[in-house]
């Protein structure tokens, strides 16, 4: 395949998982009980969260502090399809942020802060060279409630903003103009508005996955000519490299939070299994788990597998129904999307709080 070729799938492929949401286990309407923190704990019905007139479906893909959360919702445009916006709650408040430029083809959240930064990427279709699509994608921020696109270096391109600070630093990866088989980091100073710039230290080909309260970048650094991945901290200019899983000669993070990674290991015949890499640096396999995707300060661990809920590497009774879960908050709420009553297909953005 053609290197543009590759680049457009494997970036249409990333387009579409960039929430790294977990199905709900396949067991409808039971209620599963949890253990956080040293509280009982109940998952029951989820809560809906508004939405305009007119959306037809949606989910939460971020959160940040209690009742701050970003997501996705599906407006129609007045034609037999629907429009992807973003969209933010605050205080159990709505607002459509609308959409960008050139986001005709896919527009994803991957982040958002207390004071309701929220950052992503969009996607158009350029074209098409012996059926593979041929794509650019757009990191995107919020300002005064709309959407705007960010700025990138000369000749940088398919660049996605994936994570921001609490103070307005954002950070994501991309192409630059030097290298089209490795991706490089790119972060957008708070202090500096309508600047990028390219931090160093990082390993060659890193991807963004989270930013900790600390400053701690966690990257999964991935090499398409060798076809390898490898998980890494960053802080201050200075990389680390985590430890691989035992049987996966590769390993890809999904999240960090207060000092702990989390995201899944690769056997040599690609087979996955959920991994959390804990404070003192040690990988520990998570029992029951295919991928771990999200993980709250506490050590509450979301991810996909027989387990989709863990306290550190102590199983969970899974939470199941329909739907998809995406993040998980300090208090242990639960954020996702979940199908509207009547509804056996249209998911709409919902919360499960722990009660």
């Amino acid at each position: 395949m053609p290197n543009k070729q590759r680049i457009a799938t494997s970036l249409l492929a990333a387009a579409l998982t960039a929430t790294g949401a977990a199905a709900l286990a396949p067991a409808a309407q039971a209620t599963p009980a949890a253990q956080t923190g040293g509280a009982a704990c109940s998952y029951r019905q989820p809560t809906y969260l508004p939405v305009g007139q007119g959306v037809t479906a949606g989910t939460v893909a971020a959160l940040a502090k209690k009742d701050v959360y970003a997501g996705t919702v599906e407006v129609p445009d007045g034609s037999s399809s629907a429009k992807t916006h973003a969209a933010l709650w605050t205080g159990g408040k709505y607002t459509d942020l609308g959409t960008v430029a050139d986001a005709e083809d896919g527009l994803w959240v991957r982040g958002v802060n207390s004071n309701g930064t929220v950052v992503g990427g969009a996607m158009k279709v350029t074209g098409h060279t012996e059926g593979w699509p041929q794509t650019e994608n757009y990191p995107v921020r919020s300002r005064d409630g709309k959407l705007e696109r960010l700025p990138v270096p000369a000749g940088a391109h398919d660049v996605i903003a994936t994570a921001v600070t609490e103070r307005g630093d954002i950070y994501g990866y991309g192409y630059g103009a030097d290298d089209n088989n490795y991706t490089k980091v790119y972060m957008w100073p708070a202090d500096k508005p309508g600047t990028v710039v390219e931090p160093t230290g990082f390993p060659r080909g890193s991807e963004v996955e989270g930013v900790d309260a600390d400053g701690t970048v966690a990257v999964t650094a991935v090499s398409n000519p060798e076809g390898t991945w490898r998980p890494y901290i960053w802080k201050d200019g200075v990389a680390k490299t985590l430890p691989l899983p035992s049987g996966a000669p590769n390993a890809s993070i999904s999240a960090i939070s207060n000092g702990r990674v989390v995201g899944h290991g690769l056997t040599a015949d690609f087979g996955y299994f959920a991994v959390l890499w804990d404070k003192d640096g040690r990988v520990k396999k998570l029992p029951g788990g295919t991928n771990a995707t999200a993980i709250n300060t506490d050590g509450l661990i979301l991810g996909t597998g027989k387990t989709n809920l863990w306290q550190l590497t102590r199983a969970k009774p899974a939470l199941t129904g329909a739907g998809s879960l995406t993040a998980v908050a300090a208090d242990s709420t639960i954020t996702g999307s979940a199908p509207a009553v009547g509804s056996k297909s249209a998911n709409f953005p919902a919360v499960w709080r722990c009660s």
